[in-house]
């Protein structure tokens, strides 16, 4: 490791840290079936999913906003974790049919000037 080089911090970790769990938490529920896990860890706002896009812009390959956060929702989904009470699954089809670009355009700017 470089001397002095941050460790950013993953996305599985980011969003535990925004329902205020830590990683034994997500040990406990990960061995049940997925159908059974979903919105066990908690439940998250869109706009922290649109947060944690944009602070991970320097580590995904999206190219806009709107493409990061559906792949936020899904390292969500895959954790279980719920956003605004739904599957992060529906949320990534409502983001496509346009439901959230209102909030989007409030990160864009946001978005622009992050580094990555």
């Amino acid at each position: 490791m470089v001397k002095g080089a941050q460790v950013k911090p993953s996305t599985t970790k980011l969003l535990l840290q925004a329902l205020g769990k830590n990683e034994r938490a997500l040990e406990k529920v990960s061995s049940e079936p997925f159908s059974q896990r979903l919105g066990k860890l908690g439940d998250l706002p869109f706009e922290r999913i649109v947060e944690i896009a944009i602070e991970k812009k320097p580590d995904l390959l999206a190219k806009t906003l709107k493409a990061a956060v559906k792949t936020i929702l899904g390292s969500a989904r895959s954790l279980g974790i719920t956003v605004d009470g739904k599957d992060p699954k529906q949320v990534t089809r409502e983001v496509d049919e346009g439901l959230y670009d209102a909030v989007l355009a409030k990160y864009e700017e946001k978005w622009e000037k992050a580094e990555g």
